[in-house]
This record gives structure tokens, C-alpha cells and sequence, in this order.
């Protein structure tokens, strides 16, 4: 069997957090782990606390692939979760096409770029339902 895909994410974003909610419906092969960066940072498996002290997790998504070690972020790393979600094989491969892929990472960045503006915009603030390991982190941006 496949190892999951980790899914790295901000539990302290509000858009980050109801995405990875719907992340967790979605996947109904349990194809993705989903542990906010907060919790990362604590994790005990080696690997996935050296990629969280390794790569800067609070400005874009990141997945690790535990089978590979392979650490992909951003727009890419969209694709990756894609391909791993119920009819999600073509869509990512085609979002790997140059004009597919160019498009899907500037809007990646827009949206990284403003997530808090549009959390706050959507109300998503206090959506947050992952346990209070970001209390032990330490809250906002760094």
C-alpha cells in the first residue's frame, strides 16, 4: 500500500483550515494526512520534522511524500493532492501542462499572498478545528 500524502497546512488560517476540512471529506480512500505545520514542528517522525524545520511552512502549502521523501509546495503541491483525491488522475495531469501550470501557480500565489485578508473577509477567523497545538507554537505570523 501507498504511503499517504502529508499535507502541511496553516492552522492558524482560517481559509487554510476550512480547505483542509474539505480535504478531509473528500478523501475517502484516506489517501492524505493532514497535519497542520503547527503540529509538524512537534511531530516525532524525523522526517517530517526536518521538513518542518527545513522549509518556510508558513508561506505556502506544502506535501511530503513519505515513500520518496519528496517535498513539493505551493501550486504543485495542489496537483500532488489533487492526483491523490477521487477522480483526480486527469485534472492533475492536466494541470501539469505548461499553460495549466503556470496559471494554477500564479493563482496559488495570489491566494497565499492574501489568505489572511480573504480569511477575514470570509469570517473563516475562527474556523479553526484542529487541537491547540498552535497554543504551544506560539499564534501568528512569523
Amino acid at each position: 500500500m501507498t504511503p499517504r500524502l502529508l499535507v502541511l497546512f496553516d492552522a492558524d488560517c482560517g481559509i487554510c483550515t476550512l480547505t483542509a476540512r474539505q480535504l478531509r471529506r473528500w478523501d475517502r480512500a484516506g489517501r492524505l494526512e493532514l497535519l497542520s505545520l503547527q503540529q509538524a514542528a512537534l511531530d516525532d517522525r524525523p522526517l517530517v520534522h526536518d521538513t518542518a524545520a527545513g522549509h518556510p511552512l508558513h508561506d505556502e502549502l506544502h506535501v511530503l511524500d513519505p515513500a520518496s521523501g519528496r517535498v513539493v509546495s505551493g501550486g504543485a503541491a495542489v496537483l500532488e493532492i489533487v492526483a491523490r483525491l477521487p477522480g483526480g488522475r486527469v485534472p492533475a495531469l492536466l494541470g501539469r501542462l505548461p499553460p495549466a501550470a503556470w496559471a494554477i501557480g500564479v493563482g496559488y500565489a495570489l491566494v497565499a499572498r492574501n489568505r489572511r485578508a480573504i480569511s477575514r473577509a470570509l469570517r473563516l477567523e475562527t474556523a479553526c478545528a484542529v487541537p491547540p497545538a498552535a497554543a504551544a507554537y506560539g499564534r501568528g505570523d512569523p
